[in-house]
């Protein structure tokens, strides 16, 4: 399973997901309701940045690559990144980043992590970018290596209630999230080195979820992490990194 992965600013700069009965929440589940009718597309979801609410990701899973391809054939097409355009999701004169995922075929637990009370959680995002690109296999290997040493860190601690990683498809200009043409600042924010939209990087994304951002923060904060953050920080080739977080729902 191939996820397709769309971030972009919402025209609505005031725009609250949360709310099901607005303007925009009807375009966008209309959009993507026409999305799903196409052969291979099994599911999709839509969320908000907490730290930019200005920002909005969009996951629509398809069975292949194939599958979205044809689906874009026209540029008319729903399927199609233009369609965001053309159905006023996006703020006039800002860029759409689109890409895709393999993943393993159930997402839930990462993209709507389930707390203890039965309501859904957190998604943290995390979009690290390597240089040379493309990687080779060998070198993938190596860093996925390297990030294994976190994830049993991760796992036991509470609040955690999914996980899931991949690599990009495609070689992506960085940073994706802090571009100048999107937000008028352009400042990285992850380690700041190399956050040039004219570097192509390979992409490395990981999506875990918790119950809450509190969650995840206070992990970040336990000594235990910060002895160990190495692991993740100072993998050869890494040129940035954005760790942000979204609630999504399902369309």
């Amino acid at each position: 399973m191939f996820s397709q992965i769309a971030i972009f600013e919402a025209s609505d700069p005031n725009v609250d997901l949360s709310k099901p009965h607005t303007p925009f929440i009807a375009s966008l589940h209309q959009h993507l309701r026409t999305v799903l009718a196409f052969d291979g597309a099994q599911a999709a979801y839509y969320g908000q940045l907490i730290e930019k609410p200005h920002i909005i990701i969009v996951f629509v899973n398809w069975d292949t690559l194939d599958s979205h391809s044809k689906a874009t054939k026209s540029s008319t097409s729903p399927a199609h990144e233009s369609s965001f355009r053309t159905t006023h999701l996006l703020k006039t004169d800002t860029p759409i980043t689109m890409f895709h995922i393999p993943f393993k075929p159930n997402m839930l637990d990462a993209l709507q992590p389930k707390t203890s009370s039965g309501s859904v959680g957190v998604t943290e995002l995390v979009f690290v970018y390597f240089q040379p690109s493309p990687l080779s296999q060998a070198a993938r290997d190596k860093i996925l290596q390297s990030f294994s040493n976190v994830e049993p860190l991760i796992e036991r601690y509470g609040g955690l209630t999914g996980y899931r990683n991949g690599w990009a498809v495609e070689e992506l200009g960085t940073p994706l999230l802090e571009r100048k043409d999107r937000d008028g600042n352009g400042n990285g924010n992850g380690n700041g080195e190399g956050d040039r939209e004219d570097e192509k990087c390979t992409v490395y994304v990981n999506l875990t979820g918790w119950e809450d951002r509190d969650s995840h923060m206070r992990f970040m904060e336990t000594e235990e992490f910060r002895e160990n953050q190495h692991w993740f920080m100072d993998v050869e080739g890494i040129r940035g990194a954005e760790i942000v977080h979204a609630r999504f729902w399902e369309v």
